[in-house]
């Protein structure tokens, strides 16, 4: 594992990113345990009631576009970034330097909402192990997980408009107009 990597991650219609844990652990100590000792971890971010539900309505979705809604910040730990390619993703490889993977690291952790208390709320927990908790900022047609994750990687030194970036196709394109392809 290098600490001067990152992935893009594309899975349908949502997008992530994931980074070395390590680096989002010097920033949020409190998810070690979430963690569970994995070397990656990929995070996303999306509207409070639709992403990471069991129930994914026409409505909800409907609702989560064009309705100003809370978020949430989703976190599932890796083992094997290879093991994570299937039929329906792609995911690709970006070469960085550990600084920027450190100030991608601040720009997840800032997303996350704490309580006065300073600790994270979660909100659910999927089958497949991935934890979903409060997060800062407000889901809306003109700022969805694409629009993040674009920022993200516009924050890991890709070139891209975030703001342009809504669809999950739209940041596919940025990541190869930087020269990447996804990994087989």
């Amino acid at each position: 594992m290098s600490d001067s990597q990152i992935h893009f991650f594309r899975d349908g219609i949502h997008t992530h990113l994931v980074l070395p844990a390590t680096s989002l652990l010097q920033c949020i100590p409190e998810l070690k345990e979430t963690l569970q000792d994995n070397p990656w971890v990929r995070i996303g971010w999306g509207d409070f009631q639709y992403y990471g539900s069991s129930e994914q309505t026409l409505l909800s979705a409907i609702r989560a576009l064009l309705l100003p809604t809370s978020a949430v910040i989703a976190v599932l730990g890796i083992n094997s970034i290879r093991e994570q390619i299937t039929a329906t993703n792609r995911i690709y490889s970006i070469d960085s330097h550990p600084a920027v993977v450190e100030s991608l690291a601040r720009f997840i952790s800032g997303y996350f909402k704490q309580s006065p208390e300073g600790q994270l709320t979660q909100v659910r927990v999927r089958a497949d192990g991935e934890v979903f908790f409060k997060s800062r900022g407000t889901y809306m047609i003109i700022n969805t997980c694409n629009n993040w994750t674009s920022r993200g990687l516009r924050i890991a030194g890709l070139r891209c408009l975030p703001l342009l970036n809504f669809l999950p196709g739209q940041v596919e394109k940025s990541v190869r107009r930087n020269g990447y392809l996804p990994l087989l």
